[in-house]
């Protein structure tokens, strides 16, 4: 796929480079200069999108785990459709109001301008908000997808209403599989991650004149289409520049059509087509498949202008705003996009239209027939000379001005009106089971709800509970540790979607403290592992990060040396630990050792290392000690009278300066360099005879 080079600059306070661009295809080769590429779980699909001109890179990185800005995944999608936006130079901020015009109006092409908003286009996207994003431009959303497969994930509770129909469309259709029973919906998504979703959908990209045999994967292909005897088992879409598309005895699972200016579709010679989806931004498009071309449905989705349908035997009406004259005979109407009108034709017979939760405002003007007629959508509109056989209604602002032969009014409350509450104990004994009883009051009865369960935030159990029947319980046991939360916050979500299509949902949340064992429960418990994993020798890479980012748990080093029995002439206790280049400054408590301080070091080098053994501070020299060129202070010795001490790190002889500032690692001639601040805490607080195990 050839694209043009292009950089957003999307700037909060500085102006920021965009770090996606669209590029001429780059080769293969070039992409292995990528460091942060290589050895990826995605790396096959982000040399892909580098090669098809989706990630250029920066500085010599792809990198694939950034987070990625609407702004630059809008200018993906828009790339890939041909809906072209010039290329912004770097001194031009996100400010200027003609490189947002620009965006807004490409974007909009694409039904997609809803995501644009100064104030959030350099902002990372969330996981829901991209797959919401990627449904609408690849025009995926179905009216009634299949709700129910996003139990399966148990953070599916978490997606937001406005997101829901795009997400269970991409579950349904296969296109989202999850990671251990979790989308991670409100986690930012990834560039890789981002590409990693395109690239399920369309595998391929062609101009349409290239276009020969059968495709097994997804294809997208460019420019006026005039296709003949092909198949395409995981769908086709055309991009923005499809101005002439021919279908000639094709068969396709699916088939989108996104043109801006669409001046013909002509459909015949046996093609067949699952589902056709028009997403055009043409003045007025008719479909009516000739000779023995069959369209088993039609979506009428993202646009502008008259869609006139002929032969057609389902519709659903997924974009918002358009219009639609049904002129024959058709068996289902389905709307879920707001704002639309409906046209039946005095020749045309429907079986039955259905005017979903989110079709607001819509109005069905009928001069024809329809068999059933259910309204779920508020401010709806209903009017003709035509006929109605059956008329459902659900909402009261329901304006009906057309002729019926019989009329169904109810309205299904379901928990208006509904709390909820918990009969939970305040404090739990160690080791016991946490039993917590809801109480639905308030509700209609024999409503079918689920009821999720959240201990600290996390979902325990979801299950079905019908109002009115008996209270449900949940019954958690604890895994206890010596880190683990004092309380437990436990949260009760009851959720029902009435029949038309509104979900409704109560909440109560209850706070139960935690008893645990003692500490020294903990520590005997512990100590058996601890003295195994605490061994004597330098453990790292001989680098100050090294040492930053390694050292024992501070739980652990209170089970060693309480484990190891050592006692001391004062209230301190110092251990020197080689593994990790750590001074651990304990104090006694209650019987037992508890860690105060750690300091960060640096011990006694290879062929110098300080000696392991358990000494004592022995005496303290606060002028230091002084060498040709170099002095340390404070400096507090121990095991007796020999060389060995803590002290500074190496200072100029008159102190103004570091001369050597290495800590970290061993370094030393066998003394014990420390911060200053570190030192002279040892200096001013630690008695001579306190304990100093080397280890």
């Amino acid at each position: 796929m050839t694209k043009n080079v292009s950089k957003l600059i999307c700037a909060t306070i500085l102006v920021t480079t965009l770090l996606i661009s669209l590029t001429a295809a780059t080769s293969s080769d070039s992409f292995s200069s990528f460091p942060d590429a290589q050895g990826h779980w995605a790396y096959g699909d982000l040399r892909r999108a580098h090669n098809d001109g989706l990630l250029l890179g920066t500085d010599g990185y792809i990198l694939p785990n950034e987070g990625i800005t609407t702004a630059q995944a809008l200018t993906v999608l828009l790339r890939i459709f041909d809906a072209q936006i010039t290329e912004a130079t770097p001194e031009v901020s996100f400010s200027s109001r003609e490189w947002y015009d620009e965006l807004l109006t490409k974007a909009s092409r694409l039904g997609l301008s809803g995501f644009i908003n100064e104030a959030t286009l350099a902002h990372h996207l969330s996981r829901q908000d991209a797959f919401r994003l990627l449904a609408e431009a690849f025009q995926l959303i179905e009216a009634e997808p299949n709700y129910e497969k996003l139990r399966q994930f148990s953070d599916s509770g978490q997606i937001l209403g406005e997101n829901r129909q795009a997400v269970a469309s991409l579950v349904s259709q296969g296109f989202l599989t999850g990671y251990g029973g979790k989308l991670e919906v409100n986690k930012v998504m990834t560039r890789a991650s981002f590409v990693s979703v395109v690239y399920r959908i369309i595998e391929g990209f062609s101009p349409a004149s290239d276009v020969m045999g059968d495709y097994e994967v997804g294809m997208l292909l460019q420019g006026p289409a005039e296709l003949c005897g092909n198949r395409f088992d995981k769908g086709v879409w055309f991009d923005c520049s499809a101005s002439d598309i021919v279908f000639d005895g094709i068969t396709a699972n699916s088939a989108v059509i996104r043109s801006h200016e669409l001046s013909s579709l002509l459909i015949g010679g046996s093609s067949s087509i699952k589902r056709l989806t028009l997403a055009t931004q043409s003045e007025n498009v008719a479909i009516a498949p000739k000779d023995d071309a069959v369209i088993d449905t039609l979506v009428v989705g993202t646009g502008r202008g008259m869609v006139t349908t002929e032969g057609i035997s389902a519709i659903e009406i997924t974009g918002n705003n358009r219009q639609i004259s049904i002129t024959d005979s058709v068996d289902s109407v389905v709307v879920s996009g707001f704002g639309n009108t409906i046209y039946v034709g005095e020749d045309a017979q429907i079986g039955s239209v259905l005017l979903l939760m989110n079709a607001r405002g819509s109005r069905v003007i009928v001069d024809g027939e329809i068999q059933k007629l259910d309204i779920i959508s508020s401010e709806s509109h209903v009017s003709g000379k035509g006929i109605v056989d059956t008329l459902y209604l659900r909402r009261p602002d329901t304006v009906v001005d057309v002729n019926y032969n019989s009329v169904r009014e109810y309205v299904d409350i379901g928990l208006a009106g509904a709390s909820l509450s918990l009969n939970a104990p305040s404090s739990l004994p160690v080791g016991n089971t946490l039993n917590i009883t809801a109480s639905i009051e308030g509700a209609a009865p024999g409503k079918d709800c689920r009821l999720i369960w959240f201990v600290d935030d996390v979902m325990i159990l979801d299950t079905e509970v019908t109002t009115g029947g008996t209270h449900p319980t949940l019954s958690h046991k604890f895994e206890y540790s010596f880190n683990m939360s004092q309380n437990a916050n436990v949260k009760a979500v009851i959720k029902y979607e009435t029949d038309t299509g509104e979900r409704q949902e109560i909440s109560a949340e209850s706070t139960v403290k935690l008893d645990n064992h003692s500490k020294q429960y903990w520590m005997s418990m512990e100590a058996p592992r601890v003295l195994r994993e605490v061994t004597l020798g330098y453990k790292g890479d001989f680098t100050y990060e090294w040492a930053v980012a390694n050292d024992l748990d501070d739980f652990d080093k209170e089970v060693w040396v309480n484990a190891k029995g050592y006692t001391s002439d004062s209230e301190y206790l110092l251990w020197i630990n080689l593994a990790y280049q750590r001074v651990n400054i304990f104090k006694r408590e209650g019987g037992s050792w508890a860690l105060f301080r750690t300091c960060l070091v640096g011990t006694g080098k290879p062929g110098r290392g300080t000696p392991p053994g358990v000494w004592t501070t022995s005496y303290k020299q606060t002028g230091g000690w002084y060498f040709p060129g170099y002095m340390v202070r404070p400096v507090v010795r121990f095991r007796g009278s020999s060389g060995y001490a803590f002290h500074s790190r190496i200072y100029s002889t008159n102190g103004s300066r570091l001369v050597d500032d290495s800590i970290g690692f061993p370094v030393s001639l066998g003394c014990i360099r420390m911060y200053d601040d570190d030192i002279w805490f040892i200096h001013d607080n630690v008695p001579n005879g306190t304990t100093v195990v080397v280890h």
